[in-house]
């Protein structure tokens, strides 16, 4: 597939988003859903297809910050916006009480700093899930973050479904323009809340160039190798941790990551 060819029908994701989610639903018994709500693009979609395919009503809301969050007006707007539940947690003091206990124990890393919120957010999720007549969380990992290993194993690529896991960013932005979501919602600056710089900048490329040669096979023989060792070092989290997201055909590229 090369980029004139290529094309992402938004309203043809949905119904199969849709048929595929409903299913998944009917399976398991779901009828109320959890969702941690950053602000940012990913959880604005997730959320708004949870309430245009199962009322506001069957969708709880949740915002995370670890004490002060910059962008939690964005979080806020997305739950008013789309009027479901919204239950509000600061992780920020069990974030502090458990760097407490590990700190006389073992040196902390700036990965185990960067990683545990993410972690503690996934685990506050299913407690309220819990607490919420055994509703299901619903993830929020895109396929771009996960092909290049920009996810928490066990924090944001953890879940109990996945619907937006085969869209890329550029395509999870379409889904969110068809969706009727906010531009500065959707099109914001994508950032892990968890870091000062962007994910761009700590990838060192843009989703834009992730997105193309994913799809399209568009980009340097160095961009691809470097992307392919990626996926290669970090499949290991999805393999792991498996979730019933509904199956969009995928790039060779990843099925064959010596080429």
């Amino acid at each position: 597939m090369n980029a004139s060819t290529y094309h992402f029908n938004a309203q043809a994701a949905f119904q199969h988003i849709e048929s595929h989610l409903r299913k998944w639903a009917t399976e398991a018994g779901a009828e109320q859903f959890v969702v941690g709500i950053s602000g940012g693009k990913d959880s604005a979609v997730v959320a708004a297809l949870l309430a245009r395919i199962f009322s506001p009503e069957h969708v709880l809301g949740v915002l995370l910050p670890n004490g002060r969050q910059s962008d939690i007006h964005d979080a806020r707007e997305v739950v008013e916006l789309l009027g479901i539940r919204r239950l509000e947690i600061n992780i920020n003091p069990c974030f502090t009480a458990l760097l407490n206990e590990l700190s006389p124990r073992c040196a902390i890393s700036e990965a185990c700093r960067i990683n545990l919120p993410a972690r503690l957010r996934m685990a506050t999720l299913f407690a309220v899930a819990q607490c919420e007549s055994d509703a299901f969380v619903i993830n929020t990992s895109n396929l771009s973050e996960d092909i290049v290993g920009y996810a928490t194993q066990f924090g944001d690529n953890a879940g109990c479904y996945a619907p937006i896991q085969s869209l890329t960013v550029t395509e999870v932005r379409a889904l969110g323009d068809w969706l009727g979501l906010p531009t500065h919602l959707v099109h914001k600056t994508p950032t892990d809340g968890l870091q000062l710089c962007s994910d761009e900048e700590r990838l060192g490329f843009s989703y834009a160039e992730l997105d193309r040669l994913i799809w399209c096979n568009a980009g340097s023989a160095a961009f691809r190798k470097k992307v392919q060792h990626l996926y290669r070092t970090n499949k290991f989290k999805q393999d792991i941790v498996q979730m019933p997201h509904p199956l969009f055909p995928f790039p060779n590229f990843v099925a064959s990551p010596q080429n």
